[in-house]
């Protein structure tokens, strides 16, 4: 078993390499901002959030899929064609985009967004293949990549929640309006029910604060953009969002499960 989850990860990432393969190359190297006295602060305090109940590896390994989940909003820009890109410290706080050049058409904003959490599914995948194959030579080594793996689907399985800000509510908003509007906020209500419900069976306020954001966003208007996916394309981006969705919902299913 242990043998094909390796090999299955293994095409994961060829198949993410060979889709970006050529994007670093593109325009300018890409440049970085955010890396000042409040921003270290804002990791600090992320890292000691996520370390103390969870321990310090954990918290490292968030700050790690942090920084890979922006490298794939990065490289999304990359492919589309943006010559000019941001590695971002800390996006929360950051006050420059990625790019400066607009996005044109609903399609390149929902694969800006999706990007993020679909280019950490191979580095997650990886690591839990490699964490099963070495839990019997290498304990140690296979307990930390277990760690990142279930820390990298925890945290993008929040991140695509359908809620703005999140990517989740971009991606959710953006694909339902092009075939059923009527979804996105039905989604949107469904998951703050569900969150609300844990929130009050564990006495977790951080669920508690997720469903109030997720209130919060439906009365948040839409962005418009010149091009529309159509029902189509919009069909196929919900099916892409909601694959992701559950993948990471599955990598970090040791730590969801507390919850849900």
């Amino acid at each position: 078993m242990s043998v094909l989850l390796l090999f299955m990860a293994t095409l994961i990432c060829v198949a993410t390499y060979y889709s970006l393969r050529s994007t670093v190359p593109v325009g300018t190297p890409i440049t970085y901002s955010g890396f000042d006295g409040v921003s270290v602060l804002f990791g600090f305090v992320a890292f000691t959030l996520a370390a103390a109940p969870l321990g310090t590896i954990f918290g490292f390994c968030i700050l790690a899929s942090l920084m890979l989940h922006e490298l794939g909003h990065v490289l999304a820009y990359r492919m589309l064609g943006h010559s000019h890109t941001r590695f971002r410290l800390v996006p929360v706080l950051a006050k420059q985009p990625i790019s400066d050049q607009p996005l044109k058409t609903e399609g390149e904003a929902f694969f800006v967004a999706l990007m993020g959490p679909a280019f950490s599914l191979a580095p997650m995948t990886l690591a839990a293949a490699l964490s099963v194959a070495l839990a019997g030579p290498m304990p140690e080594v296979s307990n930390v990549l277990r760690i990142f793996a279930i820390a990298c689907g925890t945290l993008n399985f929040v991140n695509l929640l359908p809620f703005w800000p999140l990517d989740g509510g971009k991606c959710a908003r953006i694909a339902a309006n092009n075939f059923w509007p009527a979804l996105a906020p039905a989604m949107t209500i469904f998951m703050c029910a569900a969150l609300a419900s844990a929130a009050l069976r564990t006495g977790s306020l951080g669920l508690l604060v997720i469903a109030g954001v997720g209130v919060l966003s439906l009365v948040r208007k839409s962005q418009s953009f010149a091009k529309a996916l159509g029902p189509d394309a919009g069909l196929i981006a919900l099916a892409a969002y909601t694959f992701t969705l559950a993948a990471h919902f599955l990598g970090g299913w040791t730590l969801l499960h507390l919850f849900f």
